[in-house]
């Protein structure tokens, strides 16, 4: 589990109890040490998330590019 992924479902309005509930194998404690480390080094993780997209996107279009092309 990520403090990416973490943060995401944060982001979606997730409440940390919420995702506990969903994933019983991490403790509230392990979640707010996440959601905590979000927070403190919160520009970096940003980044890497919008790199992430970023890269998602590009292969998204260049497999619909490559799929229409045959």
């Amino acid at each position: 589990m990520t403090v990416r992924r973490i943060v995401g479902w944060y982001k979606m309005g997730t409440s940390p109890e919420e995702i506990a509930l969903e994933y019983p194998h991490l403790t509230l404690a392990q979640l707010h040490a996440a959601l905590t480390y979000y927070h403190a080094n919160r520009e970096e993780i940003e980044a890497d998330i919008a790199q992430e997209e970023a890269g998602a996107v590009h292969w998204e279009r260049r497999l619909a590019s490559d799929s229409k092309g045959r």
